[in-house]
């Protein structure tokens, strides 16, 4: 009876949907990186702690090439330095002459077996890693932060639902009716995501009846409200409560990608970003990973944001990351410079390989410093630990590699000296 009283007073829809936006496939590395992700789920800071754990294991993986690399790279050095006189001799004769100088470098660098390419390949391969890195973390940032949405697209469409029929119950809470193209009522399926509804209509006795129970016995409407304005109210009372689930889950599900001062590790740290970006800057990040997205997509993206006001005027970081990035890859790269001393000083007649080794030490940073100001703090967590990793094995491994070639340079010494006394006796 109630329903054909509804059907008798309009033949109006309301329309409280959004719309959720797909998603995005994840590559193989992706894959890999929301399982290490997931290890972490529910635990605060999860996502950057995902980020440490992934960059470990990958140095890790990958130590024996940075070893392999880095020993030659010292051994080659400490070649150069212990031929340091000779180099310096070929460089007054040939100082007008670059070409002949390099031809009599090689020849003295494989005279005393040393092959500058050797070191070459493992640090092409290392470069290789982190592109293909930085390509898996660009698209899980977008990847993440859509899942995201689309979850509270869900959580918002769910709390419309609550207000919909779901069989002939007559409880005022169910004042919502669904209706498909074809101007029928769409029945209800528990977790179906209703893709074929057009509309709601209202039974407004029902709403007025739940909403004076919930709102100290007031009345929704005046007494000869139009229609209109009666499903105005209806609209704002609904949005009002799926506005509020969706930013419980966004308020829930916060602390695993916040990182200390970082509201969300999607996006870069930095105070140009917003915890809860416009939809411009999410539909930019997203069209980076995915392809574009249609600015129709706006009107959902803004409604279902709508209460996360203080994460939208919200920094979503202040610069640490990126100054960090910066500061530790020139630290590495003059620690490699500084290590590389003889060989770059020695390496052309003009001394322009040191200085191009300097400008490297210089143009590197800045590179880092780009990456972590345009991409996610997330990646620059990643290549900041991947750095520390970097310098400390490089430190770690020189000295090593320094302390043997000093005992067997004593060694050769010895051996020399013990020689040319075996011949003395023997005359």
């Amino acid at each position: 009876m109630e329903l054909m009283n509804l059907l008798a007073t309009s033949q109006n829809y309301i329309d409280v949907a959004v719309d959720g936006i797909g998603t995005i496939p994840l590559p193989w590395l992706g894959n890999i990186i929301k399982w290490l992700f997931d290890l972490f789920s529910g635990m605060p800071g999860a996502i950057a702690l995902g980020a440490i754990l992934f960059t470990l294991a990958l140095k890790t993986i990958v130590l024996p090439l940075d070893i392999y690399s880095r020993v030659k790279m010292k051994k080659q050095s400490l070649i150069m330095k212990s031929m340091r006189p000779q180099m310096e001799k070929l460089q007054q004769q040939y100082a007008n002459d670059k070409n002949m100088y390099s031809q009599k470098v090689m020849e003295l660098q494989r005279a005393n077996g040393m092959n500058p390419l050797s070191a070459c390949l493992p640090t092409i391969v290392s470069l290789i890693i982190f592109m293909i890195v930085f390509s898996a973390f660009s698209q899980y940032s977008a990847y993440a932060n859509l899942t995201q949405y689309n979850e509270m697209t869900k959580s918002y469409s769910a709390a419309v639902q609550e207000y919909v029929l779901k069989d002939s119950s007559t409880e005022d809470k169910y004042f919502l009716i669904a209706y498909g193209d074809d101007d029928n009522p769409v029945a209800y399926i528990e977790g179906s995501a209703q893709s074929n509804i057009k509309g709601y209509k209202v039974d407004f006795d029902k709403f007025a009846r739940y909403y004076a129970a919930n709102n100290e016995n007031s009345a929704p409407f005046e007494e000869g409200a139009k229609e209109a304005v009666k499903n105005e109210k209806v609209i704002s009372f609904v949005r009002l409560r799926a506005r509020e689930a969706a930013a419980e889950y966004y308020t829930e599900h916060r602390k695993e990608q916040a990182f200390l001062w970082i509201g969300n590790v999607w996006y870069p740290d930095s105070m140009f970003n917003k915890e809860v970006p416009t939809f411009d800057k999410f539909r930019s990040q997203i069209t980076r990973a995915a392809g574009n997205i249609a600015a129709n997509y706006e009107e959902s993206y803004n409604e279902v944001t709508a209460n996360l006001t203080k994460q939208k005027d919200a920094f979503n970081g202040y610069f640490v990351l990126i100054i960090l990035s910066i500061g530790f890859m020139f630290l590495q790269q003059f620690v490699s410079m500084r290590s590389q001393k003889d060989a770059n000083e020695l390496s052309s007649v003009d001394g322009s390989a040191a200085r191009t080794n300097k400008m490297m030490m210089i143009i590197m940073p800045i590179i880092f410093g780009i990456f972590s100001f345009m991409y996610s703090a997330a990646f620059s967590i990643y290549m900041i630990i991947n750095t520390v990793y970097s310098l400390l094995s490089t430190i770690i491994i020189n000295k090593i590699v320094s302390v043997r070639f000093e005992r067997n340079e004593e060694k050769q010494q010895l051996d020399k000296a013990s020689n040319r006394a075996g011949r003395k006796r023997l005359k």
